[in-house]
């Protein structure tokens, strides 16, 4: 069981010029709890044995030496990271939407001690990506602001080559992946209760982007209609698999950021 949570105030001191403070007005509070053990970058266990997962990112894949699979490059650093950061604090949880993913863990935005919210630290100094569940979006753009931030200045994670974005265009978009891929979206159609993103002049080979209905309504929710985004300038994240050219079936909105709007006549 998680410690019961006393209201919690958040104020900004001068302490936290720096840092990004969480609005939780409107979540659901789900106790306080220290960690026991860090299981990757974005992922911690409560000395009760619950996991606990950081809402709306992704850290590189960590794998044990024992492990017939192998490490994203900076996993390891990121998961020390995280262990130091919350060794000897206790943090405070917070939850949009529903509680729990389908692994049983729970999923939470965590504000530490000094009311600084830990998704934007780790963030901002390149420790893991912006990567959102469909539904939860409280303080993604200053995410997305965070990350492009650790990006120019080649932060953590984002020295390394394979982990960067990738052109949309070529043969860069690798089935099998986790990528970010850039690039104008040149067609965007509707096919029975499913849009596709198409980023080439061959849907057949070249890579799209897959939406559907389920996502479609998450669209709607927050008044973006997929379809206008033909002509846009997007870049959208995820798990790259292959059917008729690289594509990516798209769980939410939140996978995509808009770089630059279609020019207005």
């Amino acid at each position: 069981m998680l410690k019961a949570l006393a209201i919690l105030i958040l104020t900004a001191p001068a302490a936290l010029a720096n840092d990004y403070v969480f609005d939780t007005k409107g979540l659901a509070d789900c106790g306080t709890t220290t960690a026991a053990e860090t299981l990757g970058g974005a992922r911690f266990k409560t000395p009760e044995g619950l996991t606990v997962k950081l809402a709306l990112v992704k850290a590189p894949e960590f794998w044990e030496p024992s492990s017939e699979y192998t490490s994203w490059p900076h996993a390891l650093e990121a998961k020390k990271h995280l262990m130091n950061t919350l060794r000897g604090h206790t943090v405070t949880l917070f939850c949009e939407g529903q509680k729990t993913n389908r692994l049983g863990e729970l999923v939470a935005h965590v504000v530490m001690p000094d009311g600084s919210w830990l998704q934007h630290t780790l963030v901002r100094d390149g420790h893991v990506f912006v990567f959102p569940g469909p539904t939860r979006r409280r303080g993604l753009d200053a995410l997305y602001e965070a990350e492009l931030e650790a990006r120019a200045d080649k932060k953590g994670l984002w020295i390394f080559k394979n982990l960067q974005p990738v052109a949309a265009t070529g043969n860069s978009v690798k089935a099998g992946w986790f990528q970010i891929v850039e690039g104008v979206v040149v067609d965007a159609a509707k096919v029975r209760d499913t849009i596709f993103l198409n980023f080439g002049d061959d849907w057949r080979t070249d890579f799209t982007v897959e939406v559907p209905a389920l996502t479609a309504r998450y669209f709607e929710r927050i008044g973006l209609d997929p379809l206008s985004l033909e002509g846009q300038h997007i870049e959208v994240r995820g798990w790259i698999d292959f059917k008729s050219g690289p594509r990516l079936l798209l769980q939410g909105p939140g996978q995509i950021r808009i770089i630059k709007q279609e020019s207005q006549p």
